[in-house]
């Protein structure tokens, strides 16, 4: 199972390299130029207290998942090794079905891994909400406090800004704010019954 890759995808997409909110602020008079605001979310996120703690946790929950994988594969390699000193005293039909049943339980083993992958990453993504939830009342203040009009992310500014970066103003007020955020995977079942009520 390729655990290890999948975590890191999931730790990635944390990162919020692409994340952009932009907020409205009161209408200004048609002669007043626009306001803009730049943050860099990515060093928002990597810096900020709760950035540090999620991807911590992620951490450790990708390396369980890995020590489980490899506990289930070795278990499967035993018994796989087993079977095969016993082929010789074994009835052909019996061998067959011993080996049918290991297949089972080898293709059992795979799925299972992979829908723990699905559901950390839905832990991961729960957590990112959470996140952003928290950040969106604070650009919406700093936007009114600067009287601004539009907030960028860095990653669409080609040159210049630097003294509309409100990122360090952002990162203080998001650590004040949430410091730490559970990450747990999400069952799929939970995922499958929300989506079924919501039918």
């Amino acid at each position: 199972m390729k655990s290890y890759r999948y975590v890191a995808r999931t730790i990635a997409a944390l990162a919020f390299a692409s994340f952009i909110s932009l907020a409205a602020a009161p209408a200004a008079k048609a002669a007043t130029p626009a306001v803009i605001l730049i943050v860099n979310t990515e060093q928002v996120f990597a810096q900020a207290k709760v950035g540090v703690s999620v991807r911590e946790q992620l951490q450790d929950l990708a390396k369980k998942l890995q020590a489980e994988d490899k506990k289930g594969q070795d278990a499967i390699e035993a018994e796989a090794k087993k079977l095969t000193e016993q082929r010789a005293l074994l009835k052909p039909e019996d061998l067959q079905k011993k080996y049918e049943a290991l297949q089972k339980k080898e293709a059992d083993h795979q799925r299972k891994m992979r829908q723990k992958g699905q559901e950390l990453q839905l832990g991961a993504n729960k957590a990112r909400s959470e996140i952003e939830a928290a950040i969106r009342p604070i650009f919406a203040e700093i936007m009114k406090k600067n009287n601004a009009t539009i907030l960028l992310d860095q990653s669409v500014v080609l040159a210049g800004g630097v003294d509309l970066d409100v990122t360090a103003e952002v990162l203080k007020e998001l650590d004040a704010k949430l410091t730490t955020i559970s990450v747990k995977p999400v069952p799929l079942s939970e995922v499958a019954k929300g989506q079924k009520g919501a039918q």
